[in-house]
């Protein structure tokens, strides 16, 4: 399947213009997503509700089945590049060849009078693939262990399990189309980009750095000066992205408590809780941000630095502990899969504002 998906690319690449002008209109609509800083709205509105996965933004046509007597609905070429440009499709697959793949689906979405930014969830990734990515190989035996627990929580992180040989291996493609998507934005340098604290000095407690080594080796607890509690529930300051770029990854709909067996569904995976996971284009690096009370952006977003992601919070299953909330969860990841230790991430945030 995937093989005749990449031959009728190839074909399309050279010809979707006159496939096009034979198609005639489509009338398909297309969902928005851009915020420039400060607050979760922008420029234009995000495509579906903050924290959930929005729905595709190239609504499939609804007239006759075989225009033109070619065997061709107005969105099948659409369909076959953004087919091209799955995870399954990228495998293996060079930056520049995914760029050039890139390149005719977004030349394609133009023809169509709209933008990559505004159709970019057609071939975004699915949340448990860039969780996958984010994976390290110390991460493993830890990832196979909850993964062999029962219920829901262990049938989330198999399904990060399944997907992490598969988020290796496509990483430099799927990487590759999202920069092209950014680049080929110009209203990206509207976007604010110089660095913000995910939380302001004001609201903020970083642990002495003499603590890191029985702490998280590799990502950050950014405590909370005050918080609100109702019950288990802690809400809070608003929590900023500290970089701009892409949203690839938002939820809100953590539902589960202090234990394994009391994880319900819902959130980017049963200890992360709510949370966000920003790609940067300028750098290549994963920023992510677990354990919120609720989010304000939506997956497919272009935000600016000091974006709000949402309110702070002690979602997931560990975060949900007496004791161990009041926190946001902090990792950054480079392009070549390495996580920053979390002295680099102290010395990083402590420089921001």
């Amino acid at each position: 399947m995937i093989h005749t998906v990449v031959f009728s690319v190839i074909l399309l690449a050279a010809g979707y213009a006159a496939i096009f002008a034979l198609a005639g209109d489509t009338g398909f609509q297309a969902g928005q997503a851009w915020s420039n800083g400060s607050t979760a709205g922008g420029l234009y509105s995000a495509p579906g509700q903050a924290g959930r996965t929005a729905t595709r933004s190239i609504i499939a046509w609804s007239g006759p089945a075989n225009r033109n007597g070619l065997g061709l609905t107005p969105l099948s070429d659409l369909e076959a590049l953004a087919a091209a440009l799955e995870p399954e499709a990228l495998a293996g697959l060079g930056a520049t060849a995914a760029s050039m793949r890139a390149d005719a689906w977004e030349e394609a979405v133009r023809a169509k009078g709209f933008t990559p930014a505004s159709t970019l969830l057609d071939i975004l990734p699915a949340a448990h693939w860039f969780q996958a990515r984010l994976v390290t190989n110390s991460d493993e035996m830890t990832l196979h262990n909850d993964a062999r627990t029962g219920g829901a929580y262990g049938s989330a992180y198999n399904t990060i399990l399944s997907s992490v040989q598969l988020a290796r291996s496509s990483a430099p493609g799927v990487e590759a189309v999202l920069r092209s998507a950014w680049l080929s934005e110009p209203r990206v340098n509207e976007l604010a980009s110089a660095p913000v604290s995910v939380l302001p000095p004001a609201d903020r407690w970083l642990p002495p750095a003499s603590t890191l080594d029985s702490a998280h080796q590799y990502a950050l607890d950014v405590f909370f000066l005050r918080v609100k509690r109702s019950g288990t529930v802690e809400t809070g300051p608003p929590v900023r992205s500290m970089t701009r770029g892409i949203v690839v990854a938002a939820a809100g709909d953590w539902k589960g408590g202090d234990r394994p067996s009391l994880y319900r569904g819902g959130g980017l995976s049963p200890k992360a809780g709510n949370g966000a996971i920003v790609f940067c284009p300028d750098d290549g690096r994963y920023y992510a941000y677990f354990h919120l009370n609720s989010i304000q952006v939506s997956t497919g977003v272009f935000i600016g630095a000091g974006t709000v992601l949402g309110l702070g919070g002690n979602t997931g299953v560990n975060a949900r502990k007496k004791g161990h909330g009041t926190h946001v969860h902090i990792e950054i990841h480079d392009r070549d899969g390495r996580a920053w230790p979390s002295t680099a991430l102290r010395d990083f945030i402590l420089k921001l504002r």
